[in-house]
């Protein structure tokens, strides 16, 4: 098992029971099978993914239709910023 022999991991279960005792060795059991549990759900579930945002087209290509996106990366600014947060180009003079 886990190209150990028998002998070794008698020696490692037994070093255990000594730390822990037979008290806790349930508790210990019960906690380290609860976390493996947790980090499989985690794993098989798909990650919470934030819906993409409506697009909607009304036709204006006017400078009031590009004042929430910036001219060199073209992403979407949600505040009024004297410099874009993505790339740094300067927005305002």
């Amino acid at each position: 098992m886990f190209g150990y022999s028998w002998g070794p991991i008698l020696i490692i279960l037994l070093i255990v029971l000594i730390l822990f005792g037979p008290r806790r060795l349930p508790e210990l059991g019960d906690s380290i099978g609860k976390a493996i549990r947790s980090f499989k759900k985690a794993h098989e579930e798909p990650p919470d993914t934030i819906p993409p945002k409506e697009v909607t087209d009304t036709g204006a290509v006017g400078p009031a239709a590009q004042a929430n996106v910036c001219p060199s990366c073209h992403k979407d600014l949600s505040g009024d910023f004297a410099f874009c947060p993505h790339c740094g180009y300067k927005l305002k003079a």
